[in-house]
């Protein structure tokens, strides 16, 4: 009886204010890469002017381009060199300078939304290059392998070619890397270039072409 009566006189409990717990929010999309691609242009274009004015290139700067002793340049060299043991300039020349232009025709051709140079980490980074990057590109490597004139010519079309010469020919490439043309003279090269030269450029020198620069 008595513990009837402790039970009684006991207040009840409060029932338990059991709320539901509030729901996780959904996590957001991952950005598609047409997402990525639209908010990258909304910043280039932003800043097209402060970039397009510190990538323009006086003279000097165009003859600096072109790096026959830079470390990344010496190691492509190497590399493609590997299996002559040893490379013989006046024997090998021209099979290395083929090699080189299919290395070159390894990287694709993109052209950036606004002047803008890559350097050759760059290049190697994404595989890739403008046309004339790729231009500076193979005539640094001809010049390391050996070539004393190799050069860059650019034309009122915007393209560009590397121009050597060897064993009394002429050796034209373009930068899609297709096996060099040969030619009897500069001149018969020249007309086989799309547009009218401008300018030439190597390390060493720069030859304005014509008055339309």
């Amino acid at each position: 009886m008595a513990s009837l009566l402790e039970n009684l006189m006991k207040k009840p409990e409060k029932p338990e204010n059991k709320q539901p717990a509030p729901a996780a929010a959904a996590p957001s999309p991952e950005p598609s890469d047409e997402l990525r691609l639209k908010l990258f242009r909304l910043i280039i274009e932003r800043y097209r002017e402060e970039i397009e004015e510190h990538e323009n290139k006086s003279v000097s700067d165009l003859k600096g381009m072109v790096l026959p002793h830079d470390p990344i340049i010496v190691k492509t060299r190497d590399s493609l060199l590997e299996g002559f043991r040893p490379y013989i300039y006046e024997e090998h020349f021209l099979t290395a300078a083929k090699m080189c232009c299919e290395y070159i025709a390894s990287f694709a051709t993109i052209s950036p939304p606004v002047a803008f140079w890559l350097t050759f980490s760059d290049m190697q980074s994404i595989m890739a290059g403008d046309e004339i990057d790729k231009s500076i590109l193979l005539c640094s490597l001809l010049r390391s392998i050996g070539s004393p004139d190799a050069r860059i010519f650019v034309t009122n079309t915007k393209n560009s070619y590397v121009l050597c010469s060897f064993g009394g020919k002429f050796h034209l490439s373009a930068h899609s890397g297709a096996e060099p043309a040969i030619c009897a003279s500069e001149q018969e090269a020249i007309l086989r270039m799309s547009g009218k030269p401008l300018y030439s450029f190597n390390d060493r020198d720069y030859s304005a072409l014509s008055d339309e620069e």
